[in-house]
């Protein structure tokens, strides 16, 4: 059973964020590259943030169901998974560049 063409396109967005997120080495070891994984950290949180907000400001109202077998429909969506897992992938960059000490490069 195919779904809608919004439905494919939330699922597509989805996936590509997951695939974004392991893609993703925002882990400085230097002092230049650490500002570089902030900004990418904080790319990571604005992005999960939007796909957030976009799921929860497009969401629409299942149908009133009329038999007795009505489908299950999670109030959680692929997008608002990926979203959450961006935020969090962002958050855990952030706080381990905080953490990490500062590698001697020999320039």
């Amino acid at each position: 059973m195919q779904g809608s063409r919004r439905e494919r396109t939330r699922q597509s967005v989805a996936a590509l964020a997951v695939l974004g997120i392991g893609l993703t080495g925002c882990f400085g070891y230097n002092k230049s590259a650490k500002r570089w994984s902030y900004a990418g950290d904080s790319v990571l949180i604005l992005g999960g943030g939007g796909a957030i907000a976009a799921d929860v400001l497009t969401k629409t109202e299942p149908p009133p169901c009329t038999g007795r077998a009505c489908p299950y429909e999670s109030p959680i969506s692929g997008a608002m998974l990926a979203g959450s897992m961006l935020v969090t992938a962002g958050l855990i960059g952030i706080v381990i560049n905080a953490t990490r000490p500062n590698v001697k490069t020999s320039r």
